[in-house]
């Protein structure tokens, strides 16, 4: 399975080498893996963490664009001590992830947009012996942000953006820990003008 996921990541990679809009970012995180409708085991405390990534899209002129993006995230979850058992030390996890993020952007005005992607995860390095679960799987991450123009093709991107991995694990499991991450990426963003851009500005 981990084989497939590489190679997918770089069949993604090759393919969107050719995309108008590259995006290079950054982000400081924070993270814990809540096991979603589960009641009982330990708790956790918020951990820091940090993301970098590097995303394509197709320019267009409709609202909706497509694109596609290769993440890195490192994440740390603190387990503390269940009280009712009294069997657990306080530890802290820590967690690498190698994603392919399948970009779907709504473009608002004024260079806001809106972001909604399926995540194809691949948990590097996995310790059985660890709480927290294989987090390799499909997961979903959620943006909203803004370009702030610098040049004429440079562009500041400022975006808040939260991630949750192990929606769908590939891996059997009863009751999933499921990463969950907010983070704030900030990134510099490459334009290239598509056709009616360029027509638009001749024209002028």
């Amino acid at each position: 399975m981990e084989k497939a996921i590489l190679t997918s990541i770089i069949i993604t990679l090759t393919t969107v080498l050719c995309g108008q809009d590259i995006k290079i970012s950054v982000a400081p995180t924070i993270n814990a893996a809540p096991a979603y409708l589960a009641v009982g085991g330990p708790g956790q405390n918020i951990k820091a963490g940090f993301s970098t990534s590097a995303d394509y899209r197709h320019i267009t002129d409709k609202r909706v664009t497509f694109g596609f993006g290769f993440y890195y995230q490192y994440s740390q979850v603190e387990f503390v001590p269940n009280l009712n058992s009294g069997d657990m030390l306080l530890t802290t996890e820590k967690v690498n992830l190698a994603s392919v993020i399948f970009r779907s952007i709504y473009d608002l005005k004024k260079d806001f947009y809106l972001s909604f992607d399926p995540v194809v995860d691949l948990h590097i390095g996995y310790d059985s012996e660890q709480i927290i679960d294989n987090q390799t799987g499909l997961g979903l991450s959620l943006a909203f942000g803004k370009c702030i123009k610098i040049k004429e093709t440079i562009f500041l991107n400022i975006e808040p953006r939260l991630w949750i991995h192990n929606i769908v694990p590939f891996h059997d499991i009863n009751i999933p820990y499921r990463l969950t991450t907010a983070g704030l990426n900030i990134g510099v963003v490459f334009k290239q003008k598509n056709d009616s851009q360029i027509e638009e500005t001749d024209s002028n």
